[in-house]
């Protein structure tokens, strides 16, 4: 049984994540610390008291956006190489739910949709290709 709908779905979803990780560090992360977007005197107060209350804000931006970078090469390195036809895949489908769950805590609901479709129809997939090996 071909898998390529889901090695797509995987690869758009590694593909994403590593968008959405250099938008993380660029945006939220160098902008904020080398103050490109203007902000006002008042702004920059809340940013310093951020900054005193939970040490260097920028580190963990960037520390999120790598760890999105990670998480995406992981998943086309998925998509690519261990993805296979006519192989049943529980213990993947079910890395890629529980990354899908995890982009819900995040807010992150692009990579919520592809993860779940994704892991969903590598899990359906299973039974069907186990019968078909049975009848073989």
């Amino acid at each position: 049984m071909s898998r390529k709908m889901e090695r797509r779905l995987v690869l758009i979803m590694g593909i994403w994540q590593i968008i959405d990780g250099l938008i993380t560090i660029i945006f939220y992360g160098l902008g904020n610390q080398l103050n490109l977007f203007g902000f006002n005197s008042g702004n920059l107060t809340y940013l310093k008291q951020l900054d005193a209350t939970y040490g260097n804000i920028f580190l963990f931006v960037s520390s999120f956006g790598v760890v999105l970078i990670g998480l995406g090469i992981v998943n086309i390195l998925l998509s690519k190489k261990y993805i296979k036809d006519d192989q049943i895949h529980f213990k993947m489908g079910m890395y890629i739910m529980i990354q899908s769950l995890l982009s819900y805590f995040i807010l992150d609901f692009i990579s919520l949709i592809l993860g779940m479709t994704a892991g969903v129809l590598l899990i359906a997939k299973n039974k069907s290709i186990r019968l078909k090996k049975k009848l073989v």
